[in-house]
């Protein structure tokens, strides 16, 4: 776990193909408040990510049309896409798109 403060954590979880960029990790709970870096919404989350995971990550995640985002069960397109605000204790899940014929 990284930054915990207080008990205000995010949860992130990486699917499927995802988990390539990541190290095989499956999921990470990040902190609020941590003075690290705050992921305030996606983009800042990304962000954070990207310097954990390196730029494979990062490139792999901003990719047009790569991976879906989810926060709390829902899709991110109406909360405002990689703006979309993010609050202690929500659930964001990372995954690919599904391709195919």
């Amino acid at each position: 776990m990284v930054g915990i403060v207080r008990g205000r954590l995010m949860s992130v979880y990486f699917l499927s193909s995802v988990q390539d960029y990541t190290g095989g990790d499956k999921s990470l709970e990040l902190g609020f408040g941590a003075g690290e870096g705050e992921a305030r919404d996606l983009n800042a989350l990304i962000d954070l990510l990207g310097a954990r995971y390196g730029e494979g990550f990062r490139d792999f995640v901003n990719g047009e049309g790569n991976c879906f985002f989810l926060v709390n069960g829902s899709g991110v397109a109406a909360r405002g896409g990689l703006g979309a605000p993010l609050a202690p204790g929500d659930k964001v899940e990372i995954l690919p798109f599904v391709q195919g014929g």
